[in-house]
């Protein structure tokens, strides 16, 4: 090889301390994951409830996830999109999914059925699992950034 490129070992090392770096840079608390769950939570919950209590609580809910990218920016100095890593990607359609179908049975319970503590009770089950899910995405992306051998 000629002076300034590398040898194939040596970029696979190059390769190797970035993606550790990343990985280090990315490790969060449980802290995120339930604010993450928090905002969630509220959107899912703010379908059900009055107005305008519904509005205040899905802008601050939407803020809120607002405000975590712009932590999560800085805190790392970069973004990743929840669907674009192949091995966590799953996760996020299944959050969407499961998300969705909240939604949509907490309008029915709460406007069809008129139980006024549904969006209360489906808004927390969506804060669960979007806790879960949150964690589990950023397993499954950090396992897609490990060295394969």
């Amino acid at each position: 090889m000629t002076d300034d490129q590398p040898t194939p070992a040596e970029a696979l090392a190059s390769i190797t301390a970035a993606r550790s770096a990343v990985t280090d840079r990315l490790k969060v608390h449980w802290g995120y994951d339930v604010a993450y769950g928090l905002c969630c939570g509220g959107i899912v919950a703010a379908q059900g409830l009055p107005q305008p209590l519904g509005m205040g609580v899905l802008v601050l809910s939407i803020g809120g996830l607002g405000l975590m990218v712009q932590q999560w920016r800085k805190q790392t100095g970069m973004w990743v999109g929840g669907y674009s890593p192949p091995r966590a990607r799953w996760v996020a359609i299944g959050l969407t999914v499961v998300l969705l179908g909240l939604v949509f049975a907490n309008m029915y319970l709460s406007r069809v059925t008129d139980l006024w503590w549904s969006p209360w009770a489906v808004g927390a089950v969506g804060g669960i699992v979007a806790v879960l899910a949150s964690h589990l995405w950023m397993r499954a992306y950090l396992r897609g950034l490990e060295p394969r051998a």
